[in-house]
């Protein structure tokens, strides 16, 4: 029991670990010439011109600047006066689209960074109207294209970054399928079917409803159903928390095999199946997913939470042989650092657990994978709106 309790506390010190997410830096871009008059407080018809031109951290600090009010107001304004930017160059109109629905992107980002995801001076238009707007916007445009397969890939981790997985994918409901509103990605889908990276992005968003736990790794949602009687449970309709568990992970299993996303979707797979107390199950898509790994992130995530898991049941000595593995991968990293140490600690080895602990010390900045793992792909985000700006400026 002492053993047991010590690993609890270092599995609840490594869950704390993975809140922890850096803002990603702004990236550079081209200025081009263009007269504008100063935006006093916010002129969005010019900050667009500003945006389009390709002076994006221009744009985006003009709307920093006008401050929150201004910035939540600004929502408001999309189908009004945005839409009168798009249509006053009628022979511009695609890339003006474009540049509309990227620059609405990059304002929710503003106001997720403080706090306004679903915050709102107007209850009926928070971030997920603004996004809803831009996504239409795109289609607008006509046949799907690079440029709107970026906007949604950066949309889908902007949406990680604050966990509103509900807003990204929405399971099927038959009761009220006629009149249920499908996910950001869902929608996405119908434009790019066959697409993996879109694909891993919905089954991301389905599994990690599920990634609220307690320490012996039971799903939140899980242990709150079985303490509700089944008869009530089937008057309520909650059933379906078990149905959506298994959808998810019909999801992520469909892409297993994918050479480009296959990896992290038998990661994510096997910790949905270990948060469903499928420990088998999970333990066969981890060991998979180390086999097949091509980068040292992707080993060591593997890795780690085969250790992790492994270590939940018990198993220290098998536990202790991944976690070294991942550390081999990922030298220093602190999560399975701090949980090799605890468990060398139990072993009776104090001197190894002590070295081990100082050697993660040096890398105390480090953004370990598994810290990262609850926001799905938002410490991409700088990279995916840079990949967005990218298609504005062509």
């Amino acid at each position: 029991m002492a053993v047991m309790r010590s690993f609890s506390g270092a599995a609840a010190l490594l869950v704390a670990l993975a809140l922890a997410v850096a803002h990603p830096a702004a990236d550079q871009q081209k200025k081009t010439e263009i007269p504008l008059r100063p935006i006093t407080p916010l002129d969005l018809g010019r900050t667009l011109d500003l945006y389009a031109a390709g002076r994006f951290d221009e744009a985006v600090q003009a709307v920093a600047r006008a401050g929150d009010e201004v910035g939540r107001n600004l929502r408001r304004h999309w189908p009004v006066t945005g839409r009168a930017w798009i249509d006053a160059e009628p022979g511009s109109r695609p890339r003006r689209l474009l540049a509309a629905a990227a620059f609405a992107l990059e304002t929710e980002d503003l106001r997720a960074e403080r706090g306004d995801w679903r915050v709102s001076d107007n209850p009926l238009c928070a971030a997920a109207c603004v996004l809803d707007w831009a996504q239409l916007q795109l289609i607008e445009r006509g046949t799907p294209d690079r440029a709107e397969r970026a906007w949604h890939l950066a949309a889908a981790a902007l949406a990680g970054g604050v966990r509103d997985w509900r807003y990204l994918q929405r399971p099927a409901d038959p009761v009220r399928a006629a009149r249920a509103p499908s996910g950001l990605i869902d929608r996405a889908l119908i434009r790019f079917p066959s697409d993996p990276a879109l694909r891993l992005e919905q089954a991301l968003a389905a599994a990690s409803r599920f990634n609220v736990i307690r320490e012996d790794g039971a799903a939140a949602a899980t242990v709150a159903l079985n303490s509700i009687p089944p008869s009530v449970r089937e008057r309520l309709g909650l059933l379906a928390v078990r149905q959506d568990a298994q959808a998810a992970a019909d999801l992520l299993a469909a892409l297993a095999e994918d050479p480009d996303v296959g990896v992290e979707a038998r990661t994510r797979l096997g910790y949905l199946y270990w948060t469903q107390g499928s420990h088998e199950a999970s333990q066969a898509q981890l060991t998979a997913a180390i086999s097949r790994a091509r980068d040292p992130e992707s080993r060591y995530l593997a890795s780690f939470l085969l250790g992790w898991t492994l270590a939940a049941r018990g198993e220290s000595a098998a536990a202790i042989r991944h976690l070294e593995a991942a550390l081999e991968a990922r030298p220093g990293s602190q999560c399975a650092a701090v949980l090799l140490a605890a468990l060398g600690l139990q072993g009776g080895d104090a001197a190894k657990a002590d070295a081990i602990a100082r050697a993660s010390f040096e890398r105390k900045t480090d953004l370990d994978p598994w810290r990262l793992f609850l926001y799905g792909h938002h410490p991409r985000l700088s990279e995916l709106i840079a990949a967005l700006r990218r298609e504005v400026a062509q």
